[in-house]
C-alpha cells in the first residue's frame, strides 16, 4: 500500500491526526504550492466566543508560485504572543492545561524562518504527545495532485465536516460540541485519551 501523503499542518485538525494515526508510513509534500488560509499557517481553537482561527503571517518569496520549502514566516507582527495568549485563554480550564501548557508555548515561541521546518517541530512534538510511532518522510518527490479526495486537498479546507464522538470541551456549558477543531483542543480535554481517541 503506498504512503500517504500530506501537507505540512500548523497544529493541524483533528481528522488531520486521524488521518496520520492508521499509517506507519507518511509522506509530507514539501514542494507542493503553498497555499493560503489553509492548515498549512491556521488552526482552530474552541475560545469562549466560539471558533477562533489562529494565522501565521507568511512571506512567499515567488509569490504564487512559492512552494512550502519556500514559504517563510514574517516576525513584523507579534503573531506568537497573539496565538499564546489565545490558547492559554481558552484552555487555561482544560483538565490537561496544566501538563501541556507550557509544551505548546515552547512549540509556539520557537524561532524558524521557514514555516516548514517550524511546522516540522511541532508535529515532532505532538507525534510524541499523542503516542504515535509513524516515519514522517519529508519529500521533494511526492505525486502530484490528482483531485478534491487528495488529502493535500480535503485536510487543508476551511471546514472540514467529519462526524466524530463528542468529548468533554471547555465551553460545553456554552456550546454544543465542535467537532474538527485543532489537535490542542483534543490534547488540552482529554490528553493521554487523545491517542485512542484517533483510532
Amino acid at each position: 500500500m503506498d504512503p500517504l501523503v500530506v501537507s505540512s499542518n500548523y497544529f493541524g485538525s483533528i481528522p488531520y491526526y486521524c488521518a496520520l494515526a492508521n499509517k506507519k508510513t507518511i509522506l509530507v509534500d514539501t514542494e507542493e504550492r503553498y497555499e493560503k488560509q489553509t492548515q498549512r499557517s491556521r488552526t482552530c481553537i474552541l475560545s469562549a466566543n466560539g471558533p477562533l482561527h489562529l494565522s501565521i503571517p507568511i512571506k512567499r518569496p515567488f509569490g504564487k508560485d512559492t512552494r512550502i520549502s519556500q514559504a517563510e514566516i514574517s516576525y513584523v507582527e507579534n503573531w506568537q504572543n497573539d496565538h499564546w495568549k489565545a490558547i492559554e485563554s481558552a484552555y487555561q480550564q482544560a483538565p490537561f492545561f496544566f501538563y501541556y501548557g507550557e509544551i505548546f508555548k515552547d512549540l509556539i515561541y520557537q524561532k524558524e524562518i521557514s514555516l516548514l521546518a517550524y511546522n516540522k517541530t511541532i508535529n515532532t512534538s505532538l507525534l510524541k504527545l499523542l503516542d504515535l510511532e509513524i516515519n514522517m518522510i519529508y519529500s521533494t518527490q511526492c505525486p502530484p495532485i490528482k483531485g478534491k479526495d487528495d488529502p493535500r486537498v480535503w485536510l487543508n479546507q476551511k471546514e472540514i465536516t467529519i462526524p466524530f464522538q463528542p468529548y468533554f470541551q471547555v465551553f460545553s456549558d456554552k456550546f454544543s460540541f465542535r467537532e474538527n477543531l485543532s489537535i490542542i483542543d483534543l490534547i488540552m480535554n482529554q490528553g493521554p485519551l487523545a491517542h485512542k481517541y484517533l483510532f
